[in-house]
């Protein structure tokens, strides 16, 4: 067997690209068109219009919707023409992709009237980012590097990580580097982007946990309105070809405002999570087919929706606890990483992955604007000190520095929002150090969650810890036994993967780390 390089790898992904895709019809399938036609109202000039539209605001070229002028140089002309080619094939795999999706949807609803899920702008949108975002990854263009989508699409990184993985299950030809891509997309999703300002994570999270209204609203986290079609095409210049303003663009604006206050249909989306699913492995499908998944079209409606198949909770309290069992998975696999690197116990190890579950479920306002490795790296070093480790933060951050998905404005640069009443005497926003974010902000906050996980905590109290799993949170357990991943990415900076060796093997070829390299803080932390 030939060995993996660069070159042969995007030759595979070109290949695929030119046999796979190019062939496909530019339209909806008859089985596609059965689908549109199946709902309340058909959907067909709705879907076709707005395809044109969110693609021609990222394919971006002076010759869409017009005839090019013989005039013009010849390299504008191929660069229209390619920019023409790369929307044709990321409309036809946006068609490919979504007949499967809709194939799938009518087994899970035993139906053929896909409405909730083919009429919702949202969900559309972040079919076609996806799709258009394989074509660009593909082609290697480097002038719409990730997250351009986003902007170009209208949507956000939380609305982008519900499809991922849906997408990748229903496109069974995607070669494995493409695969690849989407699942580091979703790893930069779920561990900082979904947590921004302007992510309409917090459309949904201020229905699901109301507490946390207050604190949303006081760092003004909420999403802005997702801009209409007619927007979009005004910005990017794009010419509606003499089609009039469709109804359904007003009404996706109406809904997106009244999203928050007012419940309307009900939604259908079981209550559990599928164990199987694994949004970190490359190779999804094999873990995918031992039970269906919930219904997507949930997935993407209205937050206050209630829904009548999970006991009465509404489809935003279903979609975070969703969306939580997706941070905890990569939380786990990031914190059995990096203690492994530290050498830490299986027993602490533990106790950092309770921490970082209890946090997120009764702290879960430290998330906010920030990096869930800024999080694991302080529960790292609480957890080290309340279990009486001989462990700096220094050691600790020496030992992240190592790990591929490493930033140094993870340590370097905390996002705090100091309140009027801070005793250090400062206000408002501020980023600061991991260790003065540490000392102000976490531990006052966790303190009474590390006594909890220490060793000095009984059985019985360790017990009390866990009533009542939150409606938007996975329930505390013991470190979950994650599958190796396979291929894993060992550079922060390059793309070089390896594959994981048998346990016997893993175990003689773990890494010590022997150097202790100071830091300079300006206090130490304290607990």
């Amino acid at each position: 067997m030939a060995p993996i390089t660069p070159v042969s790898t995007a030759m595979t992904t070109a290949k695929w690209l030119r046999s796979t895709v190019s062939p496909l019809p530019s339209k909806p399938s008859g089985e596609l068109l059965r689908f549109f036609s199946a709902c309340d109202k058909d959907v067909t000039d709705d879907i076709v219009h707005r395809a044109g539209i969110i693609l021609g605001a990222i394919f971006t070229s002076s010759s869409f919707g017009e005839q090019i002028c013989t005039n013009m140089r010849s390299a504008n002309r191929m660069d229209a023409i390619w920019t023409e080619q790369r929307k044709m094939e990321a409309l036809k795999l946006y068609y490919r992709v979504l007949e499967s999706m809709c194939r799938a949807e009518s087994q899970i609803l035993s139906g053929n009237n896909l409405t909730l899920l083919l009429s919702n702008e949202r969900f559309h949108r972040c079919m076609i980012a996806c799709s258009a975002e394989l074509v660009l990854a593909t082609h290697k263009t480097v002038t719409l590097m990730f997250p351009a989508v986003l902007e170009k699409t209208g949507i956000t990184a939380f609305d982008l990580s519900k499809v991922i993985e849906g997408f990748v299950r229903h496109e069974d030809t995607l070669p494995r580097e493409l695969k690849r891509h989407l699942n580091s997309l979703e790893e930069r999703l779920l561990e900082s982007m979904s947590w921004e300002k302007g992510s309409s994570m917090y459309n949904s999270l201020i229905v699901a946990r109301p507490v946390l209204s207050i604190e949303i609203n006081r760092l003004g986290l909420l999403a802005e309105p997702m801009p209409s079609l007619d927007a979009i095409a005004a910005h990017h210049n794009i010419s509606m070809g003499g089609l009039p303003p469709l109804p359904f663009q007003k009404q996706e604006r109406l809904q997106d405002k009244d999203e928050i206050r007012s419940p309307k249909r009900a939604c259908t989306e079981r209550r559990h999570v599928p164990v199987d699913s694994n949004s970190f492995r490359s190779q999804v499908k094999d873990s995918i087919k031992l039970k269906l998944p919930p219904p997507l079209q949930s997935a993407f409606a209205s937050p206050t929706r209630p829904n009548p198949a999970a006991g009465g909770e509404t489809c935003a309290e279903t979609g975070i606890a969703v969306f939580f069992s997706k941070i905890s998975k990569l939380a786990a696999i990031r914190i059995r990483s990096l203690c492994e690197r530290l050498q830490l116990s299986q027993q602490v190890l533990e106790r950092v992955y309770s921490l970082v579950q209890q946090i997120l479920s009764q702290q879960t306002g430290l998330f906010f604007n920030r990096h869930i490795d800024q999080i694991i790296l302080c529960s790292i070093y609480g957890v080290a000190k309340i279990s009486q480790l001989q462990l700096s933060f220094k050691e600790i951050v020496f030992g992240y520095r190592k790990q591929p998905q490493c930033k140094p404005q993870v340590f370097r640069s905390v996002y705090v929002h100091w309140p009027p009443t801070s005793h250090n005497g400062k206000t408002g926003e501020d980023h600061v150090d991991i260790i003065t974010f540490y000392n102000e902000v976490f531990i006052p906050a966790v303190k009474p969650l590390l006594v909890e996980v220490g060793p000095g905590a009984s059985p019985k109290r360790k017990e009390e810890g866990k009533v009542g799993p939150y409606p938007e949170s996975p329930r505390l357990a013991r470190f979950p036994n994650l599958p190796d991943m396979s291929p894993k990415k060992v550079s922060a900076t390059h793309n070089v993967y390896v594959s994981p060796l048998r346990s016997s093997k893993a175990q003689r070829a773990i890494m010590h780390v022997s150097a202790r390299v100071p830091m300079r803080s300006k206090a130490p932390p304290r607990t």
